[in-house]
């Protein structure tokens, strides 16, 4: 049985880049970040994209564009991958994989493939997958789902903690388990009518029964 798992928000924390990189970029225009508006990586869990948090936080449409468009274009800048960490269950679940009857392939959507396998190299995850499979973030489920066509076998499953991991998986007519610790708050998924998970402990919890029995 295959794992096919999600990397950002999922193995890896890399929420402090997304707000680090909105926070330098409103700072280079000579603005101020607003004090009074809603807290910046909650509001884009709940469902939101960046243009519509600085719409929100009260940013003409022009100027909204114009950030969000470089905060896309910059998001995997070195300086900011810097900052990415693991979580502190992902190394133990990868594991605990490894001693199932299971291997887990990572599928992420990134623009630089080379610089996410440093960076997981670097946390010590990398040698404890079996195979990691970088998509491009444009048209993401897509993508996604088209590898999983290619490569999923009856009985594996997808875990992730976006939509587009959702969408992938149902496309390929995999189960998918979610997570409400990344870029997704568990009010979004209750809002989609579905259920979530807190960490990667309660994802190994819900695994397939036929799993651990094989």
């Amino acid at each position: 049985m295959t794992i096919f798992c999600d990397v950002d928000g999922t193995l890896l924390d890399s929420s402090a880049r997304h707000e680090q990189l909105l926070r330098d970029l409103i700072r280079e225009e000579g603005l101020t970040w607003p004090q009074q508006a809603p807290d910046y990586l909650a509001y884009k869990a709940d469902g939101h994209s960046t243009f519509a948090w600085l719409r929100k936080a009260g940013f003409g449409e022009e100027i909204a564009r114009h950030l969000a468009e470089s905060w896309r274009q910059r998001i995997e800048w070195p300086g900011y991958l810097q900052t990415d960490k693991p979580y502190p269950d992902a190394a133990a679940f990868l594991q605990a994989v490894k001693c199932l009857p299971a291997v887990v392939v990572l599928l992420s959507a990134r623009q630089d493939a080379a610089a996410l396998q440093s960076t997981l190299e670097q946390c010590g995850l990398l040698p404890l997958v079996q195979e990691l499979a970088v998509v491009s973030p444009q048209g993401a489920a897509q993508r996604k789902a088209a590898f999983l066509r290619g490569r999923a076998q009856p009985g594996d499953i997808m875990v992730g903690d976006t939509e587009a991991d959702l969408a992938a998986a149902q496309a390929a007519g995999l189960p998918c388990l979610l997570l409400d610790r990344g870029f997704r708050s568990r009010r979004y998924w209750q809002e989609q009518g579905r259920d979530s998970c807190a960490g990667l402990q309660e994802i190994l919890e819900h695994l397939p029964r036929k799993i651990k029995e094989e």
